[in-house]
C-alpha cells in the first residue's frame, strides 16, 4: 500500500500534445496515465489530449466540440493527389482545417522539397470541401507547411487568377514573381458568408530579416540563392494583395507563418490571427478543468528554447501557475537549460528516456517509457512511504 501525502484522493490533470513520430496526443495522454494510476489508484485523472495549432489539433478540437474528422482528396504540395482529412463541428457550422494535412512538409521527400514549385494549394481544396459541408467559420491550424507561397495555391483553389498582363499564370512562386494583378472576381461565393481564425504561434513577418523565406525557407528546401529568390516574390504578392484588396500585409506581425498562409487569408478574409496554445485550452473549457487539481503533467516530443513562443507545455503551463497548480512536464527530448524552464514556471521537466538510446528506440518505445516517468512524478508528489521489501 502506498500513503498518499496529505490528499486522500488527488486529481491529476493530463494535457499532453503528441511525441512526434510515435505518439499522438491521445496516446500520449493514454501511456501518462497508465504510469499515474499504478501509483495513485484511487486519484481522479483528467485526461486532456491538447495541441497548439500543429498536427493533431484539428482532431482535438473536433472532438472538443462533439463532431468529426472528413477525408476530402486534395492536393499535395507538389500538386499530387492525396486523401486528408479535416475536422467539423456537430452542427457543421465549424471547420477545423490543418495546413499540414494537405501541404505539411512530412508529405514531401526531402530530395523533392523545392519551395519554389510547392503550393498551398490543397488548403484551398479543404475550405472549399467544407464549405460544400455548410460550414462558414474555419479555424485553420499553421504549422509544418512544406510551401512559401504567401497562400496564393490556397487562393487559386477558392477562385482567384494571377495574371501577367493578359496572360494567367500559375500560383506557384517561380511563375508569380511576374504577376501583375489578381483577379478575385471569381472567388467562391460562400467565402463572402465565412470567417476566418488562424491559430499562429510564431509572429514573423511576411518579408525582410525575420520572415518567411529567411527564417522557414532553409527546413524546406531552399538554399541561399532561392531565400533571396522567394523573400522578392513575397515582397511582390504582399504589394499585390493590398492592391488588389487594400490591405497592407507587408509590415503586419504573424504574416510569415506557414510560408506566408496568413497574409493571403488576412488580405481577402479579414482572418483574425490569435495564439494556438491559447485558442485550445479556451476551447476546451481547460482553466475550469484545472479548479481542484493537485498537479499538472504535460509534455510533448521536446522541450527547448523555441517552446517558450508557444508550444503546448509552455501554455499549459501558463494557465497552471495561474491557478497555483504545480506543473511538471515530460518531453522526448529536453534542453538542458533548466533555469530557464524554472523561469518560466515549470515545476520540474523531465526526459523520457532513462539512460543513452537510439532515436528510433526512443520512437518504438516512448509509450512504455512515458508512462514510467509518469509514474515517477506521480510517486514523487504524492507517495511518503511504500511497503518494505
Amino acid at each position: 500500500m502506498i500513503v498518499v501525502s496529505n490528499v486522500k484522493s488527488p486529481k491529476v490533470v493530463l494535457a499532453l500534445d503528441s511525441f512526434k513520430g510515435s505518439l499522438s496526443s491521445h496516446e500520449a495522454v493514454a501511456a501518462a496515465a497508465a504510469g499515474v494510476r499504478r501509483v495513485l489508484q484511487d486519484a481522479e485523472i483528467l485526461k486532456i489530449p491538447v495541441a497548439d495549432g500543429g498536427e493533431g489539433t484539428a482532431q482535438v478540437l473536433a472532438e472538443a466540440a462533439s463532431g468529426s474528422m472528413h477525408q476530402v482528396t486534395c492536393k499535395d504540395p507538389l500538386f499530387r493527389d492525396i486523401q486528408c482529412s479535416f475536422g467539423l463541428s456537430k452542427d457543421r457550422e465549424t471547420a477545423f482545417i490543418e495546413v499540414a494535412a494537405s501541404s505539411g512538409l512530412t508529405l514531401v521527400d526531402p530530395s523533392l522539397r523545392d519551395p519554389l514549385s510547392t503550393s498551398s494549394f490543397g488548403v484551398g481544396q479543404q475550405i472549399k470541401a467544407a464549405l460544400d459541408l455548410g460550414a462558414r467559420h474555419f479555424i485553420i491550424c499553421l504549422g509544418g507547411s512544406a510551401t512559401v507561397d504567401g497562400g496564393a495555391g490556397l487562393l487559386e483553389a477558392l477562385g482567384a487568377r494571377f495574371f501577367k498582363g493578359s496572360e494567367q499564370v500559375k500560383a506557384i512562386p517561380k511563375e508569380l514573381t511576374t504577376a501583375t494583378r489578381i483577379d478575385a472576381s471569381n472567388l467562391d461565393y460562400r467565402l463572402k458568408e465565412a470567417s476566418f481564425t488562424v491559430l499562429c504561434d510564431v509572429d514573423n513577418p511576411l518579408t525582410g530579416r525575420d520572415g518567411a523565406a529567411r527564417i522557414f525557407g532553409p527546413q524546406k528546401g531552399a538554399g541561399p540563392e532561392e531565400i533571396e529568390f522567394l523573400d522578392e516574390f513575397l515582397t511582390v504578392l504582399g504589394s499585390l494583395y493590398q492592391e488588389t484588396t487594400g490591405v497592407a500585409v507587408l509590415d503586419k506581425r504573424h504574416m510569415g507563418a506557414a510560408g506566408g498562409i496568413p497574409a493571403a487569408l488576412t488580405a481577402f478574409f479579414d482572418a483574425k490571427i490569435v495564439s494556438g496554445i491559447d485558442f485550445v485550452l479556451d476551447f476546451l473549457n481547460f482553466d475550469t478543468k484545472l479548479l481542484g487539481a493537485n498537479l499538472v503533467i504535460t509534455g510533448e516530443g521536446s522541450l527547448d528554447h523555441q517552446s517558450l513562443r508557444g508550444k503546448t507545455p509552455v501554455g499549459v503551463c501558463r494557465r497552471a501557475n495561474l491557478a497555483g497548480v504545480p506543473v511538471v512536464c515530460i518531453a522526448g527530448r529536453v534542453e538542458p537549460a533548466p533555469q530557464l524552464f524554472l523561469e518560466a514556471g515549470f515545476t520540474a521537466v523531465f526526459s523520457i528516456c532513462p539512460g543513452p538510446m537510439s532515436l528510433g528506440e526512443a520512437l518504438e518505445q516512448a509509450a512504455e517509457l512515458l508512462a514510467f516517468q509518469s509514474e515517477n512524478v506521480a510517486s514523487c508528489f504524492f507517495a511518503t512511504s511504500r511497503p518494505s521489501v
